[in-house]
């Protein structure tokens, strides 16, 4: 799951900045919802990060 830090978070997640993007698995990606630390990026969203990435080089 593709998440969304909305603060500055340290921890099991490693330290991440607000608004950075990043990967957890579901069960991770679900406790940081709920507790409003992180929003779920949507599926066209990840892909067209993909898709800069990969035009990049």
């Amino acid at each position: 799951m593709k998440v969304k830090a909305l603060a500055r978070l340290s921890g099991a997640v490693g330290d991440r900045e607000k608004n950075e993007e990043f990967s957890v698995n579901a069960e991770q990606g679900k406790s940081l919802i709920a507790r409003k630390l992180v929003v779920e990026v949507p599926a066209e969203a990840k892909a067209e990060t993909r898709a800069k990435a990969e035009a990049k080089g």
